[in-house]
């Protein structure tokens, strides 16, 4: 027996045995590959791509994959310290003393970001065996939120004067904010996550923003109406609009039901990373795109959209009008037995967001009506293939794939 291990973020293997060790044929896409003085020789010899870090540690290490804080009672109820070996974004809260973090944090190894206050970054190091990832130093006296931080008038009233606030989620920044009291109140702004605010308070959180590349800045403009992708706008959604911009980051898709006199009539903007729209319509968009959307027309009654996970049928396939074109966000898989011929009838043009499964014969003509393929057409023979396959096309029996920490 053969044994496939593969997309693990911690591989512990301190206590893997001579016996399960003969057993593995590769290892590959590991964070750590954990191991022990005892089995470092045997494991050695197995065949491993794309391994992080290989450590030797003793049994005495935790292991852990996500998120973590380091809290002061995390420590203090840590009866004999903590030794730690984890993938992920790490925080060091700044209410633990240099003392405490020194007695208590034994050790660390780390692959991912730290965010540790300025009097602890000493401290930490001193703990740190192994790191691959950023440390951010926060300045002392740093004030910490978490999750969804509404900053309005009455939160800042609670902060003092020149407040260092670093924020770890989402920042939004209410419409009504006074500026001055934001600018009397926030010295500096830290977001690990995104913030959000209008185009008229730019210029004052610029100033107190301080960027990483774990900042995400998103500028709420107040004539725009904001959209998630993927949205339909009918007519009813056009009529009560109230504002004159509709705003979409992804794909947006006007209802054949709407038409040129509607938009005349609110005058009304679209701005999207693709808006598909009736050909009706297509003089009156022509003048009413944003710079950097794309716009493309389809012919009503002829065009279906896949949002969810979706099977098609040959029944489907008869139902639907020939050349339709197909719009895919979701998840599409085609039926062995669809027939070829009456897919190539029916489906004129496949614009792909998501992931479409079928055949090798049909999957290869599927790829011919692609015009967007922003997703995966997938092949269902080779997919079935690989997943017993490993690089160099070796038949496993046994795999270990996709999970946070694997231990023996």
């Amino acid at each position: 027996m053969s044994t496939l291990i593969r997309n693990v973020g911690i591989l512990d293997a301190r206590k893997a045995t001579p016996e399960q060790i003969s057993a593995i044929g590769q290892i590959s896409n590991v964070g750590s590959l954990v191991l022990s003085a005892a089995n470092k020789s045997e494991l050695m010899k197995v065949s491993l791509f794309n391994v992080g870090r290989i450590l030797e540690l003793d049994d005495d290490y935790t292991m852990f994959t996500g998120s973590m804080e380091i809290t002061r009672q995390l420590l203090e109820d840590s009866a004999k310290g903590v030794k730690l070996c984890m993938v992920g974004p790490l925080t060091v809260d700044s209410d633990i003393t240099p003392e405490l973090l020194q007695e208590k944090l034994v050790a660390l190894y780390l692959i991912g970001p730290a965010s540790v206050p300025e009097n602890l970054y000493g401290a930490f190091m001193s703990r740190v065996k192994d790191i691959a990832g950023h440390v951010a130093v926060e300045p002392a006296g740093i004030i910490k939120a978490k999750g969804k931080v509404v900053v309005s008038n009455a939160y800042l009233n609670r902060l003092e004067d020149a407040t260092d606030l670093s924020i770890s989620g989402n920042a939004v920044i209410e419409e009504d904010v006074d500026i001055e009291l934001f600018s009397r109140k926030i010295a500096t702004l830290r977001v690990a996550g995104s913030i959000q605010f209008e185009e008229k308070q730019e210029a004052v959180l610029r100033k107190a923003l301080v960027e990483s590349d774990r900042t995400r800045i998103k500028i709420i403009r107040l004539d725009f109406h904001y959209v998630p992708g993927g949205t339909v706008v009918d007519s009813f959604s056009l009529m009560t609009l109230g504002k004159k911009t509709i705003s979409c980051h992804g794909i947006l898709i006007l209802h054949e039901e709407v038409t040129a006199e509607l938009i005349r009539e609110k005058n009304v903007r679209f701005e999207a990373g693709t808006i598909y729209f009736p050909k009706a319509v297509i003089e009156e968009m022509a003048t009413r795109l944003s710079p950097g959307s794309k716009g493309l027309p389809y012919e009503p009654g002829k065009f279906e959209v896949i949002s969810c996970i979706q099977q098609m049928t040959n029944a489907r396939l008869s139902q639907m009008p020939d050349k339709t074109t197909l719009l895919v966000m979701g998840s599409l898989d085609f039926a062995d037995n669809v027939d070829v011929n009456l897919m190539v009838e029916k489906i004129a043009i496949l614009d792909n967001y998501g992931e479409v499964t079928a055949h090798h014969e049909l999957a290869s003509i599927l790829q011919s009506k692609l015009r967007i393929n922003e997703g995966k057409v997938g092949n269902k023979e080779e997919e079935q293939a690989e997943q017993q396959e490993g690089p160099g096309d070796t038949v496993y029996d046994t795999m270990i794939e996709n999970v946070a920490v694997y231990t023996f």
